[in-house]
Parts: structure tokens; sequence; C-alpha cells
């Protein structure tokens, strides 16, 4: 669904508080592991591309988000665990409202750690459901997401964890409906007890959304027309008539964030996210440029556990 890289991701950002406490992080898998609770955040996001156009057409618009989880764990034997959490939460766009929605949704995790040593890997399996409802009635349905994943401290300040993800959508209108794999790492730079640096990368091949304008550049339209597997008039935009296509990509995010803990279950984060999609199987070289996208978000996020 619109827009494929999203706002940052709230388990990044709780993965990042976890850390200040003296947890791992489970990279893709929304950390409901490692400190389970009630957990609440509230964020604010720029998005210079929410449309994901090409450099041509690109639309900046800003939104506020609210989400809400509670988990709990269940030890299974001394070396693995159970994880259940479930969550809800909302997105408000301030100009193109099409974009705003509600969400629901519960997951499970499954982890194993060999032994108690500090430097032992945690491997983990999950599986993500999650309901959502948008203002754009095509954008409507479901998400899936599961995959494998591992976190490794290096130092006592330097955690490295990975995901490997399958991520599928099941939504109202077939142009929607995506699937893509995602293969994430990140790495978690505790400075001290109160200030965490983190860097991540995430490579995904697969379905991309990019909505266009109808008859702003027609040699570029043709372009997307000969390449998308499916189309539809897209109706969360209402600045002039834009064409929701469906193409195959690589996409490449990469972000950078700090986050700053007032005490051990408040904190303050700020992050950089740049995405840069690449469309495959281009029906002539000279229309990749109008296949591809660029993308910068910078969010503010307000993290509290209970």
């Amino acid at each position: 669904m619109n827009p494929p890289i999203g706002p940052v991701a709230s388990w990044a950002r709780v993965a990042a508080l976890a850390a200040l406490a003296g947890a791992s992080a489970l990279a893709g898998a929304a950390d409901p592991a490692e400190s389970p609770g009630f957990r609440v955040d509230a964020s604010y996001t720029w998005d210079n591309n929410v449309n994901r156009g090409t450099a041509a057409d690109t639309l900046k618009d800003r939104a506020l988000g609210v989400r809400a989880a509670v988990s709990g764990a269940v030890p299974v034997s001394t070396r693995t665990r159970a994880i259940v959490q479930g969550f809800a939460g909302t997105e408000r766009f301030q100009t193109y409202n099409g974009l705003s929605r509600n969400f629901i949704g519960v997951q499970g995790d499954f982890q194993y750690r060999a032994g108690g040593e500090f430097g032992r890997a945690t491997y983990g399996v999950f599986y993500r459901f999650q309901a959502e409802d948008y203002e754009s009635t095509l954008r409507d349905g479901y998400r899936h997401a599961f995959g494998i994943t591992v976190v490794k401290p290096w130092t006592d300040r330097v955690t490295f964890s990975a995901a490997l993800t399958e991520n599928i959508t099941d939504a109202t209108s077939t142009v929607f409906d995506t699937k893509n794999t995602s293969l994430r790492g990140s790495v978690d730079w505790s400075l001290n007890n109160w200030n965490v640096v983190y860097f991540g990368a995430d490579y995904r091949r697969g379905d991309s959304v990019s909505s266009i304008c109808r008859n702003c550049d027609l040699t570029r339209t043709l372009g997307l027309l000969n390449t998308a597997t499916s189309s539809v008039q897209d109706d969360a935009f209402t600045d002039t008539v834009r064409d929701a296509y469906k193409l195959k990509a690589n996409l490449w995010i990469f972000s950078l964030g700090y986050n700053h803990a007032f005490t051990g279950r408040q904190s303050l984060d700020l992050s950089w996210r740049r995405g840069l999609s690449k469309g495959q199987n281009a029906a002539d070289p000279a229309t990749q440029s109008d296949i591809n996208y660029y993308v910068t978000q910078y969010s503010l996020a307000y993290l509290a556990r209970f």
C-alpha cells in the first residue's frame, strides 16, 4: 500500500528505547519481546514524496501518528520463549488526507538463545497481521509479514540486528496488492545510559506503487503504462487526477537516528530516512527515469513504556 516505505516504523523507535533499558532489540519483529508491558508512541513525520512520484512530480506532506501496544512473554524452556503483542494506532496526513489510516493488529514471536553469556546471539521467527482502514478506499485491507531475526551484541555498547522478512498486502484494489522481500540490518551504539545512535539499511525487492499526474507529462505516463503490471485512478489525491501504477522494483532504504532517554521509561527519538527505488523491466532504457523515485523522511517521536 502507498507509500511503500511508510513513516518511520514504530518498532524501530521502540527498539532504540529498549536498548536504553539494557535490552536487545529484534529488528523487523516489532520488538514486543524484550520488555513486555504497555507502550505508546506519538510521532510527527515530514515526507517529501508521499505519492512516490518521479523527481518531476512529487508531493510533500506531514503526518501525525499515535501507536499503542501491549505485549506479554511466556517462557517455553530455559532457552526459548514466545511473545504475543496486540497493537493499534492512527496516522493522519495534513494535506493529502486520503493517505490517513487507522490500523489494528497482532504479532507472535518465538525466540531462541543458546546460553546466557553476554555475546550470545538471539534468534527468532515472527508473524504479524495488521488490518488497515484508509480514507482511500482502494487501500483498505490487510498486511501480513513473517520472517526470521537475529540480534548479536558486539560490545557492551554496540548491538547488531538483522531480519529477513516477506511482506504481503491484500487491498481492495489489485494495484495495492503487493509483495516484497526485505533484508534489513541495523547497528545501535549506546553513547551512555541515556543516548543511542543507530544506523540501518534495508533492501527490498518486489512490488512498488507510484501515483502520477495523468495529464502532466504524457511521455512519462506512457513509460509507466508500458512497464506497470496494473494501474487504477488513485482516490487518495485531490490536487489533480492521478493514476496509481504497480511496478516491480528494487528499493534501498537508509536510516540514521538519535534517541535520548529522559528516564528509563520515556525517550525522544529523531530520525532520518532516505529511500531509493529503481523500477525493474523498463519497457525502454530511455524510460528508466520515469519509473524511479526518491523519498526523504524526517521524524520526531515521543516514546513511553508503562
